[in-house]
């Protein structure tokens, strides 16, 4: 025999309060088993599932306990991960250092996308799909998008293919990189199973990285890479490639160069732009530095020999010399005594 539910018409209320103490009110129990009610998906505002026992309501709204719903599962206790745009199609993120995109081993559940997953359980009280469109290394924190259904993931990944979708990154390096430079070699892998990639002419993919000097910094250089191909370690292995490895980079880089022990390896994702792949409409994201790469640029900055001035692509203008000192003007020469001689008294008469 199906349970009779009732609808709660909020006639004496105060401008807004929370869920589950208009359901407690109504029902008359206690606030742990309304919240528990509303956490189980029992209840709607305005015809829609709510599963936020905080949720703010009005006298507007039309609250529903139906216990005949199907019970929600309660979200999974993930870390949270930072959302910066949410819709139907896709989600964009800011991804921690130190966290994978997806698991490779079935013990490492601390994803990526196992947060992401999370946090959509949270908003929607069931399960969603998370897709992965693109990938940033382990260590390297920065903006990313996934997708929530499989032909958006064609879609985006079609973007970032032809080089559409625009990505770009800040790196410390180690030296100073004083002009921009581009970086046009292929990459490739001695193997497939290789960690490390290198620049391989010939027989790896081509690689494109546009490379800006920033500011430069003691004994390092705060550089902007652009990619225009998406190869692994790119920005890694090319400017590796031209001497001035990133800090903290354990495959490709040098800890004796470093002037100090960078926290973890010195490359955020700071950009991201692509095309919506049903609206169309070019969405652009900036993620600045986190709080480790933050004091890691103070500290580079206060040990600077350059006083952290912004580092340019023109060459210092030529120091200009001063004019020499005026010629004195020389002394008036004296003039030549008189061959006349002085003159003569009249004698008195």
């Amino acid at each position: 025999m199906a349970r009779r539910w009732y609808p709660l018409i909020m006639v004496e209320i105060t401008p807004l309060q929370r869920l589950a103490r208009v359901v407690q009110s109504r029902l008359g129990c206690s606030y742990s088993r309304a919240k528990d009610e509303v956490e189980r998906g029992h209840v709607t505002v305005n015809g829609e599932v709510v599963v936020l026992p905080g949720a703010l309501v009005s006298a507007a709204d039309t609250v529903v306990h139906n216990p005949n719903l199907p019970r929600r599962r309660r979200p999974p206790a993930t870390p949270r991960l930072d959302i910066l745009h949410l819709d139907e199609h896709l989600l964009v993120v800011v991804k921690p250092a130190g966290l994978l995109v997806h698991p490779t081993r079935d013990e490492e559940r601390d994803t990526v996308l196992t947060r992401a997953a999370g946090e959509l359980h949270r908003r929607t009280g069931h399960r969603c799909l998370v897709l992965v469109v693109h990938r940033l290394d382990r260590d390297t924190s920065g903006v990313m998008v996934l997708a929530r259904r499989h032909e958006v993931v064609a879609t985006l990944q079609q973007q970032f293919r032809i080089h559409s979708a625009g990505r770009r990154y800040l790196a410390f390096a180690c030296g100073h990189l004083r002009e921009p430079r581009t970086v046009d070699a292929d990459i490739g892998r001695p193997r497939p199973s290789a960690r490390r990639a290198a620049l391989a002419p010939g027989s790896g993919k081509s690689a494109l990285t546009f490379l800006r000097p920033v500011e430069l910094l003691r004994g390092a250089t705060l550089v902007e890479a652009e990619l225009r191909t998406g190869r692994t370690h790119q920005v890694r292995v090319h400017l590796a490639s031209l001497g001035h490895p990133v800090l903290g980079d354990a495959v490709y880089g040098d800890a004796e160069r470093e002037p100090i022990p960078p926290p973890r390896l010195a490359l955020h994702a700071h950009q991201l732009a692509f095309l919506h792949p049903v609206t169309g409409e070019r969405l652009a994201f900036n993620v600045p530095l986190p709080a480790d790469l933050k004091e890691l640029l103070r500290q580079l900055r206060v040990r600077s020999d350059t006083g952290g001035r912004i580092a340019t692509a023109m060459p210092p203008p030529p120091r200009r010399t001063p004019p020499p000192p005026a010629a004195r003007p020389a002394p008036p020469r004296p003039a030549p005594p008189s061959r006349r001689g002085p003159p003569r008294r009249r004698s008195p008469e």
